[in-house]
């Protein structure tokens, strides 16, 4: 005779998972000062630009980065 081994055999609920759900930054209300990018200056949008390649860059390089525990398995 095979086994159940189910919640509902078991006799207990499984309660559902909480779905995380990811944040929209752009919706909701703006500020009132904010400008769009386009209005911008064009060196503010370079330096913007400029300062996200840099944290994209330095976040990608940081993960490639093995840790004290990862580089030990190497030797």
């Amino acid at each position: 005779m095979a086994r159940k081994t189910t919640a509902s055999a078991i006799g207990g609920r499984r309660k559902p998972c909480p779905v995380s759900q990811q944040m929209d930054l752009f919706a909701g209300p703006r500020a009132a000062m904010a400008p769009d990018w386009p209005d911008l200056p064009e060196d503010a949008r370079a330096t913007l630009i400029g300062l996200m390649m840099r944290l994209m860059l330095d976040h990608a390089q940081a993960a490639a980065m093995p840790t004290t525990a990862e580089a030990g398995h190497d030797r």
